[in-house]
């Protein structure tokens, strides 16, 4: 009963990663599940389902299928929608029920290949990790099957750049990427590609080109080692948040070695070049290690937990302030300093430790008779739509006024 969530929500999940790294791209997009759960993923999940094309579409899953996995039936309903549909790609990925039965979507991957010709990704997803190793395991299947290589090393300082982990989980639809990419050009970077939000397969195709690789989410951390390791692009992980963050940010893009994380200058020793997704079953034991008040706890992705670090501790002057995400599969080396906890209970008692909160709204919930301890500040991947009015355009100066307004 300890896990048991009476309040807390659910993070988006991998195969929901999958589908929003890739939904822009011009491929097949296939979640093998029943018929309706895909409901599950545009109703809550993808703000772009209404106005932009795609092709996410749900397997229809049967009872008998389970029983007698009947894997052909999936594969031929997927050779005949390539045919009428001419997709760029296949991607397949499981729910639950595929997970549990030992679907081989690696088997089902080189048969679908094999039957349209189409460069095809097959990922063991089981609808219980969240959706950074989704999304991350995406990005590196496009890396290594899309990207074209370079005609010239990266330059320094940099002037080409590519923005990784770009998708409406953590940056929702609202403007936050249209000023990052902003901040990018107005600074006279040229915008390589934008991985997924506003760009074209061709164009990330070309971005090996890049001099430098902008991880703004934990969903491109494993492209940029990637590119790195394959390329020499050197990466930046971090948020321009605020005025001095913005700042910092880009002069770090400007300069970039082989690594940089916002407020923390990165240690290759703690970087591991695995791009197999080990982490899928990294889960850590629930961890509170500091049982200390602080000034501010932070909850949510890993990229965005550090980047607010430095913003409140620089331009605000908090002497203390503690990370907590709640997904424990995010990417390790990512993890640094910051406490995991998925469990509610664990969660609730951090949060009344600290003198402030900065968080999704469902969080405020753990703790009704002190509400007025939470800045509300929603995050798409786990409340889904339901804040949409709310939700702030948290990159760039302008967020320290933003942010100034809702502290004590």
């Amino acid at each position: 009963m300890k896990q048991a969530q009476r309040v807390l929500s659910t993070y988006a999940v991998d195969m929901f990663g999958i589908a929003s790294s890739l939904f822009e791209l011009g491929g097949l997009v296939v979640m093998h599940d029943a018929d309706g759960c895909n409901s599950t993923y545009d109703t809550h999940d993808e703000p772009r389902w209404y106005d932009t094309p795609s092709m996410v579409y749900i397997s229809g899953l049967r009872e008998i299928d389970t029983i007698q996995g009947n894997d052909q039936r999936l594969i031929d309903n997927i050779a005949e929608v390539v045919e009428a549909t001419q997709p760029k790609f296949v991607a397949i990925g499981g729910s639950p029920m595929p997970n549990a039965i030992g679907t081989d979507f690696k088997a089902i991957e080189r048969l679908v290949a094999a039957r349209t010709g189409l460069p095809t990704l097959g990922f063991r997803t089981d609808g219980i990790h969240s959706y950074l190793p989704g999304a991350g395991g995406a990005y590196v299947w496009l890396a290594q099957h899309f990207v074209k290589p370079s005609q010239h090393m990266p330059q320094k300082p940099a002037k080409r750049v590519n923005l990784l982990g770009l998708t409406p989980l953590d940056f929702s639809v609202v403007g936050n990427a249209t000023t990052l990419k902003k901040i990018v050009t107005d600074a006279g970077f040229t915008l390589q590609s934008s991985w997924s939000m506003g760009d074209t397969l061709d164009q990330i195709a070309t971005a090996a080109n890049a001099d430098v690789n902008a991880v703004v989410s934990s969903t491109g951390f494993y492209a940029a080692q990637y590119l790195r390791d394959t390329y020499g692009i050197p990466y930046v992980v971090g948020l321009p948040m605020g005025e001095k963050g913005t700042a910092d940010w880009l002069e770090a893009l400007k300069n970039a070695d082989a690594s940089y994380l916002t407020g923390l200058k990165g240690d290759e020793k703690y970087i591991k070049a695995h791009y197999a997704l080990a982490d899928l079953n990294a889960w850590k034991t629930e961890q509170a290690y500091d049982d200390t008040d602080c000034d501010v706890l932070v909850i949510g992705e890993p990229v965005y937990l550090h980047s607010m670090k430095a913003l409140l501790e620089k331009e605000f002057g908090f002497a203390k302030v503690r990370l907590l995400c709640p997904m424990a599969d995010a990417p390790q080396w990512l993890l640094k300093g910051i406490e995991t906890a998925s469990v509610e209970d664990v969660i609730r008692r951090e949060c009344r430790k600290a003198r402030q909160v900065i968080a999704d709204p469902i969080y405020a919930r753990l703790l009704p008779d002190e509400k007025e301890k939470f800045i509300s500040l929603p995050h798409e991947a786990y409340s889904g739509r339901h804040y949409h009015a709310e939700m702030p355009i948290f990159v760039g100066p302008g967020f320290t006024g933003w942010l100034k307004e809702k502290l004590k």
